[in-house]
């Protein structure tokens, strides 16, 4: 268990959700200079310190661990969701074809 990749993954969730560390930070019941610590991998968070940061970013422990996991459905919906927020409907339709046409290549080539 690396703590500068899992500090490194808290802060871009954090970012991501467009919250700073004392909302985080109160959000899990932690200080801020803890949330501060972990993230820059000065600390190793416990197990229930790390399910409380995951529930207050919305997303696993093990994603917090090891990042998102291929095996996992859900991987990274919520990335191309807020791809597409602002996208016209022809810009979607766009990206369709080409993620239809890339997905092919992918399983031609794997």
């Amino acid at each position: 268990m690396d703590n500068h990749q899992i500090g490194g993954r808290i802060r871009t969730i954090r970012l991501k959700n467009g919250m700073t560390q004392e909302q985080l930070a109160e959000a899990a019941n932690l200080s801020v200079p803890y949330i501060s610590h972990i993230e820059r991998g000065f600390k190793r968070p416990s197990l229930e310190t790390l399910v409380r940061v995951a529930g207050a970013l919305h997303v696993t422990a093990d994603c917090l661990l090891s990042g998102l996991q291929p095996a996992d459905r859900n991987a990274f919906l919520k990335d191309i969701e807020e791809l597409l927020d602002d996208c016209s409907l022809r810009e979607r339709r766009v990206l369709l074809e080409v993620a239809s046409a890339l997905k092919r290549v992918l399983r031609e080539t794997a």
